[in-house]
């Protein structure tokens, strides 16, 4: 594992966005829509993306905690 390679951009903890694009804390706390519209199981996606998240982290806290520390240190790179 000799022939590592070098990242081209760095993580997202030492990176430095400009101003204009953090977002504000509007956006941050802003509320997601839910389609009306389509078939049924689209709405239900809408829930299941981050009770699919909330529940790996419970079951399985240690594989969590390594993709997580794994994307931060690699980001896309991966």
């Amino acid at each position: 594992m000799s022939d590592a390679t070098a990242v081209s951009r760095p993580a997202w903890r030492f990176a430095r966005p400009d101003e204009d694009e953090q977002p504000s804390l509007r956006e941050v706390n802003a509320s997601i829509t839910v389609p009306q519209t389509g078939i049924w199981f689209r709405r239900l996606f809408a829930f299941m993306g981050p009770g699919y998240m909330v529940s790996v982290g419970y079951m399985d806290p240690g594989n969590w905690a390594t993709d997580l520390a794994g994307g931060a240190q690699f980001g896309y790179t991966l």
